[in-house]
């Protein structure tokens, strides 16, 4: 039987995406009000979802940012910056400067997981 090896970067990002899976499988778990989820609970998961990308994508290599316990000094301290959703969004899409572009290599859900997390926890 051959093995076939994945890249490295396949696995990370596996991981991130089963993580925000789960995650917003657990956020969409309904039935009726009084068994469904509490909006501050949904907020913990998303933030939870948001955290594992930011992660599990890198962003800790070059950022600082306390909520997520990273101290990188390539990119800016997003902890100083305090970026809006709409900036970490667009950032994060396109890329700029020496960040490059994670949309090939994230979702649009982990896009917008990751945005809302680095804004709700620098602001």
């Amino acid at each position: 039987m051959r093995h076939i090896r994945l890249p490295a970067c396949w696995t990370v990002l596996s991981a991130a995406g089963l993580a925000l899976l789960v995650a917003l499988s657990l956020a969409a778990c309904g039935g009726s009000s009084a068994s469904s989820p509490s909006s501050g609970s949904k907020r913990a998961v998303a933030a939870l979802a948001g955290k594992q990308v930011f992660e599990t994508a890198g962003c800790a290599g070059c950022h600082t940012l306390a909520a997520a316990g990273a101290s990188g000094s390539i990119g800016p301290d997003l902890d100083k910056v305090k970026p809006t959703l709409a900036i970490v969004e667009r950032q994060v899409t396109h890329g700029g400067g020496v960040m490059p572009s994670f949309a090939g290599k994230l979702s649009k859900t982990e896009i917008a997981a990751v945005a809302k997390f680095v804004s709700t926890a620098t602001h």
